[in-house]
């Protein structure tokens, strides 16, 4: 469900299909938010799963993990999600969800805020001309700089991953993003 002014008519009887869906991938900016937010510790949330494209790695040379919510094993549903009443759910951390959560269902192609295709919701739950399209703008924005952000704390992460003889711990990572040292977040470069 959506804040930045969707026609959120669709989402009231719903029941979380995103949320039971999707694999949620999150940002560094994204598990600082809900953990402060929330008071949650990321292990509470945060699962680390395999990716073939570029990830935190937990070992020099380690298999790259990609940052994901976790999922409730019964239902398939993000762990934040709220089941409420029999098929109705909300976001049980709505004011601190993931950007990615925030700017669904839409998506920046050439610079125009657009409806992502093939969602769980289907194709005729959105309506462009009712939605704040500047609100989302500037959200997906925003989004494209905290995965900036991410990709710099990933760099660094790993750099001093592949410095170590010792193998990290997820906490260890998490320790991390909520306290990335100055130079992961600006960027330092090699």
């Amino acid at each position: 469900m959506n804040g930045s002014g969707a026609n959120v008519a669709g989402c009231a009887d719903c029941g979380g299909k995103c949320c039971r869906s999707y694999v949620v991938g999150v940002t560094a900016r994204d598990v600082r938010v809900l953990a402060d937010g929330a008071a949650m510790d990321p292990g509470d949330f945060v699962r680390l799963i395999d990716t073939d494209k570029e990830g935190f790695r937990l070992r020099a040379g380690g298999p790259a993990k990609k940052l994901c919510l976790q999922r409730i094993p019964e239902t398939g549903a993000c762990v934040l999600l709220m089941e409420i009443a029999s098929g109705k759910a909300r976001c049980g951390v709505y004011a601190h969800r993931p950007l990615v959560c925030s700017n669904f269902p839409t998506s920046l192609e050439n610079g125009g805020v657009t409806i992502r295709k093939n969602m769980a919701c289907g194709p005729d739950s959105w309506n462009l001309a009712t939605m704040d399209l500047p609100a989302y703008r500037r959200d997906l924005i925003r989004d494209e700089e905290a995965r900036a952000e991410h990709r710099k704390i990933m760099r660094a992460w790993n750099k001093r991953v592949d410095a170590s003889s010792r193998e990290a711990t997820p906490e260890d990572l998490y320790e991390y993003l909520m306290n990335p040292p100055l130079e992961a977040e600006q960027g330092h470069k090699d």
